[in-house]
């Protein structure tokens, strides 16, 4: 992987980078062990980097062969080396033992590299990069006097996480470290424990009232972790837990440094990291956080170490291909029924090529089951309008994925999902005049099931990678490429065009936008063919 200098980070990591030493065989009657890079923040700053997220990781090196080779594994995971602080200090040496597939530590670091970081070292961050630390870096002197220092001058002018990653063996003085952590939580923005730290810091106090209390003191997002059990998410509107993936566990080694990694990469993702981004998650949006959380998580614990996956990795995990049905519009409305229950909301998602016929299988439904079951909102109702895009220089390729608001339209999907409002209002399109019209269709609280339509339901290009989730059953209409530009062609040409500019429109267009819809086909549920 090429890093790129650059580039900007979106995220600053602070602190430690160490080398676990890992119980390989038994030799002579002795333990061996085996080097791995580590350290907490060192695997969180490899799992975003691995993950695409650009990052930068300010810590201490070594020029010893131990911190050569933490350099070697930044630079294969696409971390940018431009806070990397030299020193001829040894590295830190964290002996890791296993016990039913469970780590615990023991640690070698006085005057190591990374325990000497000090103000000194301490360059300013980009302006809207986020700032993640935590662990033994914040219970080690100096370089904790040094973190607290950084985390007071960045407090109010960018994002900052906290993983404490509580380690009870390296606090002399409980008291003292309680009292800094709590001084902590007045300069934050997303807290990530696990269940043990918190038994660790508050064994007489319940999970709610620690994390009720810390949204008090004014941090929007705290991350539970729950290890095979799953994690919670909650912020001060309210909370929501996931379970954890099945899989083959090795071992559990930087499984929470994955999940805070995975975390951070799907908030720039979705770009939520932001005080603004955090503060507007609701239900929906938490669940969206955790499943992709824990996924990563999961996925680091089918390997020995701390080796928290690449993208790739996580796409070989998708569900196999969909099954294509052949379906008359009666039997949609009737599976459509099915969602339909009262007391509960469903978003059910139809998408295709331009010309599938989404926009009539979606009203037929609509009108079939009626309003007190279903509402329809069509994504076209968040069309830029023609103005915009003459700004933009993208009038003439109207209906390409950015020339929409994506990012409103997932808003409003997670508004529909959390049933809050009274009434939540969409806005409609109107094909005779080429425009949205804004809160053109009034979505009340107590209809069951929301049907939407459009052709980017499933991408993962840009905002539109928000909306899958956000959706109980998704389906795929796939209509042979001649019957479909036949039918752009005819629609055009009744909204002003010529033969010839809509036969122009429908084959360019409209089918390079086609090209790009097609490639989302096997994240639907089902791929229909209409019968009849």
């Amino acid at each position: 992987m090429t890093v790129d200098l650059g580039a900007d980070p979106a995220v600053v990591v602070a602190g430690d980078a160490l080398i676990d030493l890992t119980p390989t065989t038994t030799v002579r009657g002795n333990l061996a062990y085996e080097p791995h890079p580590g350290g907490s923040c060192l695997n969180v700053a490899v799992g975003l980097g691995r993950l695409g997220v650009p990052t930068a990781f300010l810590t201490r090196l070594s020029s010893d062969a131990f911190g050569q080779m933490l350099r070697a594994q930044l630079a294969d995971s696409g971390v940018q080396p431009s806070y990397f602080v030299d020193t001829d200090d040894l590295t830190t040496l964290a002996a890791v033992h296993l016990r039913g597939g469970q780590a615990t530590y023991s640690f070698h670091a006085h005057r190591a590299a990374d325990r000497g970081l000090l103000p000194e070292h301490l360059a300013s961050l980009p302006d809207e990069a986020a700032l993640h630390t935590g662990s033994i870096a914040l219970m080690l002197e100096p370089v904790a006097s040094t973190l607290e220092w950084l985390l007071r001058r960045e407090a109010g002018r960018r994002v900052i996480s906290l993983d404490p990653n509580v380690r009870p063996g390296l606090i002399a003085d409980r008291v003292a470290y309680l009292d800094r952590f709590e001084g902590w939580m007045r300069l934050i923005d997303i807290m990530k424990v696990s269940e043990e730290d918190l038994a660790w810091l508050y064994p007489r106090r319940s999970q709610d009232d620690v994390v009720a209390g810390w949204h008090a003191a004014g941090i929007p997002l705290v991350l539970v972790t729950r290890g095979e059990h799953g994690a919670v998410a909650s912020t001060p509107l309210g909370s929501v837990s996931v379970e954890a993936p099945r899989v083959a566990v090795v071992d559990t080694v930087g499984a929470g440094d994955a999940f805070m990694s995975g975390a951070l990469a799907h908030l720039h993702e979705r770009r939520l990291l932001s005080r603004d981004g955090l503060r507007s998650m609701d239900a929906a949006g938490l669940a969206e956080l955790l499943d992709a959380a824990c996924l990563v998580a999961a996925d680091t614990c089918t390997r020995a170490g701390a080796e928290p996956p690449r993208r790739r990795d996580l796409e070989t995990r998708r569900p196999a291909a969909p099954r294509e049905v052949r379906l008359g519009l009666a039997d949609l409305v009737e599976r459509a029924r099915a969602l339909a229950i009262p007391g509960q909301r469903h978003l059910l998602g139809i998408t295709g090529a331009p010309g599938a016929g989404k926009s009539k299988v979606a009203q037929e439904i609509v009108n079939k089951l009626g309003p007190d079951l279903a509402a329809l909102v069509p994504m076209d109702g968040f069309h830029l309008s023609n103005h915009t895009l003459i700004a933009l220089g993208r009038r003439d390729r109207k209906g390409a994925w950015d020339t929409f608001d994506a990012d409103g339209y997932v808003h409003l999907l997670r508004r529909l999902r959390t049933q809050e409002e009274e009434i939540v209002y969409a806005p409609d399109f109107d094909r005779d005049v080429d425009e949205s019209i804004g809160s053109g269709l009034p979505i009340r609280r107590d209809v069951p099931l929301v049907v939407t339509e459009g052709n980017y339901l499933l991408s993962e290009i840009g905002g539109w990678a928000g909306v899958a989730s956000l959706l109980d059953e998704s389906w795929y209409l796939q209509l042979d490429d001649q019957t479909r530009l036949q039918r752009l062609s005819y629609r055009h040409q009744g909204h002003g065009m010529t033969q010839e500019q809509a036969d122009t429109w429908a084959r360019t267009t409209d089918q390079d936008n086609a090209v790009l819809i097609e490639q989302s086909m096997p994240r639907a549920d089902l791929v229909i063919r209409i019968a009849g």
